[in-house]
């Protein structure tokens, strides 16, 4: 297996430069936490489509570690379940009916039309020149009937009273995201047009909601409180690899001066009087 480092992170090697976050073990640890953020949102499942009991053949886009599609697959005995990714750091040792593939889904899909019952995508924000055309392969290699299932957990912080100030690092940082999208031309937010992208796909039956999810444990409400501090712990662990090479290598940054900045970060992550949260 190929890899490249920068900052002290390993990056994939295939297509360098395709995906902006490490693949190491801390950012595979940032990646499984998330894995945990998105199930306990979903009332400990791992998706929401009305696929029925017995799917047969799924697809997992951005497969990451694979926690997903190895979850599923031990879920489903009946699923074909491959998993996709620009990076071969998968285990060895999975369930019978799962495998992984090293692939670039922005390039041509090579599967037959009308191949998957379920396709589910998830933490795809800055891999994709166009969301749309995105959505049309997955369209085209769907089943009649079947369904896919798209997932993003945006990095925009929001926040209902006037605890998020102006000056605070967390608008900061969508800035310099948005410096980026500029320069990759993939976009980090697509919340607002989402829907619309999946509709002009061809999709029928679509359907979409935003939750509320808290950064840290101000939340009065026991669940708010559980995702709010599951959501901080995966933000703190992946912060750096989600923004290093963009600060350094893309934008310029010295190394210290990206490292000053994302401990300014995490101070605001931390801070108690932070009434933030990000939508899903």
């Amino acid at each position: 297996m190929a890899f490249k480092w920068e900052n002290g992170r390993r990056y994939h090697a295939y297509k360098d430069g395709s995906y902006w976050a490490p693949n190491d073990d801390r950012q595979q640890e940032a990646e499984d936490l998330m894995h945990e953020v998105y199930r306990i949102i979903l009332g400990n499942s791992l998706y929401e489509a009305p696929i029925g009991d017995n799917p047969q053949k799924v697809l997992d886009i951005g497969c990451g570690t694979g926690i997903w599609a190895i979850e599923f697959a031990d879920e489903h005995p009946s699923a074909d379940v491959l998993g996709v990714d620009l990076s071969p750091i998968q285990p060895n040792f999975v369930p019978p009916n799962c495998r992984f593939e090293v692939d670039d889904i922005t390039n041509e899909w090579t599967y037959p039309e009308d191949t998957f019952d379920f396709i589910h995508i998830r933490s795809m924000i800055g891999c994709l020149p166009d969301w749309t055309d995105f959505y049309r392969k997955a369209f085209k290699h769907t089943k009649p009937g079947g369904w896919v299932e798209s997932v993003e957990l945006w990095g925009n912080s929001k926040c209902d009273d006037d605890t998020l100030k102006p000056e605070s690092p967390l608008h900061k940082w969508v800035e310099v995201f948005k410096k980026i999208e500029s320069l990759t031309g993939k976009s980090f937010f697509w919340d607002d047009k989402m829907q619309e992208s999946i509709s002009d796909a061809g999709f029928i039956n679509v359907s979409g909601r935003r939750i509320k999810v808290p950064i840290g444990t101000w939340p009065k409400d026991k669940t708010l409180k559980q995702w709010g501090a599951w959501n901080r712990h995966f933000l703190l662990q992946g912060l750096e690899g989600f923004s290093i090479r963009g600060l350094t290598e893309m934008l310029g940054w010295k190394y210290e001066d990206a490292q000053l900045f994302l401990a300014d970060m995490r101070k605001e992550l931390t801070n108690p009087a932070l009434h933030a949260y990000l939508d899903v």
